[in-house]
């Protein structure tokens, strides 16, 4: 199959309204490790990264639901003994 390409528009009257939202949930505190700290990420690199690893986390959660529904525990009645 070949790659694909997610592309999401927001329209310009609502991008400062969906960066504040956005913002608030997921801040863009990620920071350098220099003398002088200063943010990892511009906003739109930061939007990205935190889009691409919200996908990752989701489909391997979709991934572990599919494995868990799979699973076959198969059933030891010589577990436990009645007395």
């Amino acid at each position: 199959m070949a790659d694909q390409t997610i592309t999401i528009t927001i329209p310009s009257d609502k991008v400062t309204l969906a960066l504040e939202g956005f913002l608030k949930l997921y801040p863009n505190n990620e920071m350098t490790e220099e003398e002088e700290p200063k943010s990892k990420y511009t906003i739109k690199q930061w939007i990205t990264e935190q889009l691409r690893r919200l996908l990752v986390r989701d489909i391997r959660r979709g991934l572990q639901m599919i494995a868990n529904e799979n699973a076959n525990v198969p059933v030891d009645e010589t577990l436990a003994e009645s007395i």
